[in-house]
């Protein structure tokens, strides 16, 4: 007898609690729900629907391929991001529920097109296609090291049909300005947290998490080459929830006024520094 949709969801959301995923029935019914091509509404209206062997087996592995703590948005192949829904793969960060909080004050504080902006470590291309989806007069650029991640950036803003503009390099080194706001996600843990971090990561690039060995590396060369870039303008630093003092103090040496803003949950997530022009 074939199971049915309903207890293959339950074994499944069982399977993915025990391996230690907190939400194991709420990703369960994604996975049935996207692989499926079903709303959730319909997922649960149709629980008594029989499935057919094919259809089993590759929902199968999709849920063991999660239950090795593969990142859900690799699993399924995409990440809903704010009003979007962006294609992302190994290779590429998974963008966070934090940055869609930073991408929300930073269309907060611009309720009008700036002139310019810079989008540096953009990975999956998400907080410039965010911002150029709300600001479609916007001149929205994004630089990446990675060919991998500009690659599916790149893909992402054609599929949404937004028009970004997309560089190679790192960090801003390649770039002239001015630009009148720059945002920066850029890796921020440090070497030494490794050991306590959740097993998803191991499946993202390293080179998208880890920044030396307090994770500021890169922030702190963004900030010591920001003038250049954005004289007089507005740089918004994504970072880790105890590296605010260590980034006021890198904005103080370097003349800047900051201001630390925190997350959703009350952690010190972001920072935002005027840069002065001279």
């Amino acid at each position: 007898m074939a199971p049915t949709l309903q207890d293959l969801v339950r074994r499944s959301a069982e399977f993915l609690t025990g391996k230690g995923i907190a939400n194991g029935r709420r990703e369960a019914e994604w996975i049935f729900a996207e692989t499926l091509k079903l709303t959730r509404l319909e997922l649960y209206t149709q629980f008594e629907r029989p499935l057919d062997p094919p259809e089993v087996e590759r929902l199968r592995a999709l849920v063991t391929r999660r239950g090795k703590r593969e990142p859900l948005a690799y699993v399924l192949g995409n990440q809903p991001f704010r009003d979007l829904v962006l294609h992302v793969g190994p290779g590429v960060l998974t963008p966070r529920p934090e940055t869609e909080e930073l991408v929300g004050l930073i269309l907060k504080e611009w309720p009008e097109v700036p002139p310019r902006v810079l989008d540096v470590g953009t990975g999956s291309g998400c907080i410039a296609l965010a911002l150029k989806k709300s600001r479609r007069t916007a001149t929205v650029e994004a630089t990446d090291a990675s060919p991998e991640a500009l690659a599916q950036a790149r893909g992402n803003a054609q599929r949404l049909g937004l028009e970004v503009t997309f560089h190679e390099g790192h960090l801003a080194r390649h770039l002239a300005g001015p630009y009148a706001l720059v945002v920066a996600n850029l890796p921020y843990i440090g070497e030494t947290e490794l050991a306590g971090c959740d097993p998803e990561l191991a499946h993202e690039p390293r080179e998208a998490l880890f920044a030396g060995p307090d994770g500021l590396v890169l922030i702190r060369e963004l900030l010591a080459d920001i003038r250049r870039i954005a004289p007089g303008g507005i740089l918004w630093l994504e970072h880790g929830w105890r590296q605010g003092p260590a980034i006021r103090d890198l904005c103080t040496g370097l003349g800047f006024a900051s201001v630390l803003v925190q997350d959703g949950a009350g952690h010190d997530r972001f920072t935002r520094v005027t840069v002065s022009a001279a």
